[in-house]
C-alpha cells in the first residue's frame, strides 16, 4: 500500500507541476504570466491578462492534468487513490517543479479533483462558488468558501465508510492548503480592496 501512495503521489506531483497558464502565456505571449496581472498562474489572471482564447487553453490543460491524475489513482486505489493523486496535483500546480516552485492557487486543479471524486459534492460547492462570485463579484471569496465546504461534504456523505477518516482528514489539509494560498486574498476582501471579477475582463486589443 506504501508503494502505491508514492506512486500515486510522485504522479499527481509531476502532472500537476504541468502549469498551463505559465506554459500557455511563454507560447502566446512570449511573457510569464507570473510577471503580469496578479502575478497568480492560475485561470482568473490568465483571463484578465490574456482574454478568453488562450485561458480556454489554460482550463483545458489544468482540467486534463487533474483528471488524469485523479482516473490513474482511481484505477489504483479507488476514491482514496483519487484524492492522493488529486491533492498532490494541486501541491504540484502550487510549488510547480518546472517553474521554480512558483504557480497558481489549487482552485481549478483542486475542483477538477472533486468533480472526479464525486459529483454531488462538487455540484453542491459550484452552487455556492457560483452564488457568491454572482453576488460579491470576488473570484476568491466564492473559491475560499466551496474549498472550505468539500471536507465536511465529505463527511457527510462518505459516513460509514472505512476510509472516512483519511480521505476527511487529506481534504481538509488541502482545504487549508488552497485557503492559506488566498491569504492575500482574504486580507483584501476584509479591507474591501479585492479585484471583483468580469466578463469583460482580458487583455486588450
Amino acid at each position: 500500500m506504501t508503494g502505491t501512495i508514492l506512486i500515486l503521489a510522485a504522479v499527481g506531483y509531476l502532472l500537476g507541476s504541468f502549469n498551463s497558464a505559465i506554459v500557455v502565456s511563454r507560447l502566446i505571449l512570449k511573457a510569464d504570466i507570473r510577471t503580469m496581472g496578479s502575478g497568480n498562474a492560475g485561470l482568473t489572471n490568465s483571463l484578465r491578462c490574456m482574454g478568453v482564447k488562450p485561458t480556454l487553453l489554460v482550463l483545458v490543460g489544468d482540467i486534463a492534468k487533474a483528471v488524469i491524475a485523479c482516473v490513474i489513482g482511481g484505477m489504483l486505489f479507488g476514491p482514496m487513490g483519487k484524492l492522493i493523486a488529486g491533492s498532490f496535483a494541486i501541491i504540484g500546480h502550487m510549488f510547480p517543479l518546472y517553474f521554480q516552485f512558483k504557480g497558481g492557487k489549487g482552485i481549478l486543479v483542486g475542483g477538477t479533483m472533486i468533480a472526479v471524486f464525486d459529483l454531488r459534492i462538487f455540484c453542491i460547492v459550484m452552487i455556492f462558488f457560483f452564488l457568491l462570485v454572482g453576488i460579491t463579484k470576488w473570484v476568491s471569496l466564492g473559491s475560499i468558501v466551496a474549498t472550505s465546504l468539500a471536507p465536511f461534504l465529505t463527511l457527510y456523505f462518505y459516513r460509514g465508510d472505512e476510509m472516512l477518516l483519511p480521505m476527511a482528514v487529506l481534504l481538509f489539509v488541502m482545504a487549508a492548503g488552497v485557503i492559506y494560498m488566498h491569504r492575500a486574498n482574504i486580507v483584501r476582501i476584509m479591507h474591501g480592496e479585492e479585484n471583483k471579477f468580469s466578463l469583460h475582463s482580458g487583455k486588450k486589443k
